[in-house]
């Protein structure tokens, strides 16, 4: 199994002591917190989340033959004489989400010789994570953990952690953030070699406070990189001295479009039924010409950081080749479907300003490659956690939008896009439900359409049923 603690190690670890010290397990073969996956002889956690409370489903860990519970709260009367009667032991924490993490990050160091990269930016962190595995993928097949969905936080995170084994060579973890403080604690537990900020943006405002402030947040990923390690950032951003000094002196690599990144990406647009671009600098030895899948020029950038990161554990220029043609991302990021005539560009995952106008600038170039003449629709949601600033940079965006796209149909979506939409003349609309018909008769001669927005306002709502992935 992919870990087993004993239960002095489990005591040791998170501080905690056995309620009933005749009813001990000699050993737990994996740490789960969620009774949905547990696997019989685990070890559950009960934690308090944000939509439920792990301690509810104790009854249900132990009839899923859980060899022990882990919980931050004395349980009641009943779920003690189960936990006897099955023989199942009782672990009290003082929190059990930090005895989660603790249990993680012992897993972790069990594996000194895993090269583990970890990735955080305002945007562009999971494509960048898929990249980066996808390099990695061709130097040890089958042998790299990579974070699965949207598992970037203080929950996510340690169950990927978990997830190691000695068969990985490499793991290559995301790390979110949305206030401060949290990437420090998260690269505390993860301990990369290699640390990447993919980018600084506008990008959880509402918590950060300024772009300074999200520099500071990401940049504190680098400050916890392992010694002899490297961080990797761009090469263009203003707060580059900030995020050199965060690092630490361990060594620094830039990436970026511009002659001063250590390595340089050029991107050619879109070429036959895919896209160009060019990599160069350290670790190629002439400039490496490529071709893959995924559109637009900020992704190209984050083909840059993903080569240098990967170079960092020993992936050749032909790897970083080989890997980025068959990168794929997954669903909602940048996912083009034709249906019925109408063609879907489906990048509804998340979004910031930033991210928004490089997805914009993306469906320009889509638009004036095919020249079909057949109409867009860009339908922009709201982008969330901007706190202060929500208004005014919904209401750039959209004007952005109509700049760039002039002969485009522009459609706001949330309540703070559609209220500054209305108050620009175009159509605006609560949620994404309300949308759907408006968009639906729009499109129906055919449209080429754009979905952009935050995770929260599902715009993918708007989808036919074929179209959604």
């Amino acid at each position: 199994m992919a870990v087993c603690f004993s239960a002095l190690e489990l005591a040791e670890i998170t501080g905690g002591h056995w309620l009933d010290s005749l009813v001990v397990p000699e050993r737990v073969v994996s740490v789960q917190d969620d009774t949905r996956a547990l696997l019989r002889g685990a070890l559950f956690v009960a934690i308090a989340g944000e939509l439920t409370d792990g301690h509810r489903f104790l009854g249900q860990a132990i009839q899923a033959g859980a060899a022990a519970v882990c919980v931050a709260k004395v349980p009641d009367k009943q779920i003690r004489q189960m936990c006897r009667r099955a023989g199942v032991g009782c672990l009290v924490v003082a929190d059990s989400l930090v005895a989660f993490q603790a249990l993680a990050r012992a897993h972790r160091c069990r594996f000194p010789d895993c090269r583990v990269i970890a990735i955080t930016g305002s945007s562009g962190k999971t494509s960048t994570k898929e990249m980066v595995a996808s390099i990695l993928e061709q130097k040890w097949p089958g042998a790299v953990l990579k974070t699965q969905g949207n598992t970037n936080n203080h929950f996510g995170v340690p169950r990927n952690l978990l997830g190691l084994t000695s068969a990985h060579r490499a793991a290559v973890l995301e790390l979110g953030t949305s206030s401060p403080g949290e990437i420090a604690w998260l690269a505390r537990l993860v301990r990369p070699e290699v640390g990447v900020v993919c980018n600084i943006g506008r990008a959880h405002l509402q918590g950060l406070g300024s772009e300074a402030g999200v520099a500071r947040e990401k940049g504190s990923l680098l400050k916890h990189i392992t010694p002899g390690g490297t961080a990797v950032f761009p090469a263009e951003t203003v707060h580059g001295e900030m995020l050199r000094n965060l690092a630490n002196g361990v060594r620094c690599v830039t990436f970026g479009t511009e002659d001063g990144a250590d390595v340089r990406s050029t991107y050619l647009g879109i070429v036959d039924q895919g896209y160009a671009l060019i990599l160069e600098g350290e670790g190629f030895e002439k400039p490496c010409r490529l071709f893959w899948q995924v559109g637009g020029e900020h992704q190209a950038g984050n083909a840059a950081a993903a080569a240098a990161a990967a170079m960092q554990v020993g992936a050749t220029a032909e790897q970083v080749a080989r890997g980025l043609a068959e990168c794929r991302l997954p669903g909602m990021r940048m996912a083009v479907v034709d249906l019925d005539g109408v063609v879907w560009l489906n990048d509804a995952y998340n979004a910031n300003p930033d991210s928004a106008r490089a997805s914009l600038r993306w469906f320009a170039e889509l638009l004036e490659d095919k020249g079909s003449g057949a109409p867009a629709v860009v339908v922009l949601g709201d982008m969330l956690e901007l706190g202060e600033y929500a208004s005014v940079e919904h209401a750039d965006l959209l004007r952005h939008a109509c700049r760039l796209l002039p002969e485009a149909t522009i459609v706001g979506v949330g309540p703070t896009m559609a209220a500054c939409a209305i108050e620009l003349s175009l159509p605006g609309f609560a949620d994404a439900a309300s949308a759907r018909d408006y968009i639906t008769r729009l499109v129906s001669g055919g449209a080429r359409v754009l979905l952009k927005g935050s995770r929260g306002v599902r715009l993918e709502q708007i989808l036919p049923e074929a179209a959604r992935r």
